[in-house]
């Protein structure tokens, strides 16, 4: 007898007992969040994580510095891919005078995301035409 009221006091609960709500609600929160992180990497494996980089130049502040000027810009990525090595090439043209061109090679831009730079000119950008752009990019 004493062995099996020992067996009694170690089984797990009684299957008639219920599961107190707050568990319900922790689970549902729980695999809602599972559902949704799912939804999301397909969606993006469907939808967008395989189009090839898409690179815009936005130029950004101009300042005076020792032995010329300095032009900041933005370069955003918004497409899916990953960009690599990407070449951006600023021409400075200005009336009368021969054009100026300066180039940076940003190292990687992910998908869906923005770097920021800066190059050097020997005249005053915000005097002439200022055209910047992305000339070429690798494969990560």
């Amino acid at each position: 007898m004493n062995r099996e009221s020992k067996a009694e006091d170690i089984t797990p609960a009684k299957a008639g007992q219920q599961v107190p709500w707050l568990e319900w609600l922790a689970s549902g929160i729980g695999l809602l969040l599972v559902l949704a992180i799912f939804g999301v990497i397909g969606w993006q494996a469907f939808n967008d994580a395989s189009t090839p980089p898409v690179i815009t130049v936005e130029v950004g502040n101009v300042a005076p510095v020792e032995g010329g000027y300095r032009v900041l810009f933005r370069a955003r990525n918004t497409a899916g891919d990953a960009a690599a090595q990407v070449e951006i090439e600023g021409k400075l043209s200005a009336a009368g005078a021969e054009a100026e061109t300066s180039r940076v090679i940003l190292d990687y831009i992910p998908g869906h995301s923005e770097r920021h730079g800066g190059m050097f000119f020997t005249r005053d950008p915000r005097s002439g035409a200022l055209a910047m752009r992305a000339t070429g990019f690798a494969e990560p």
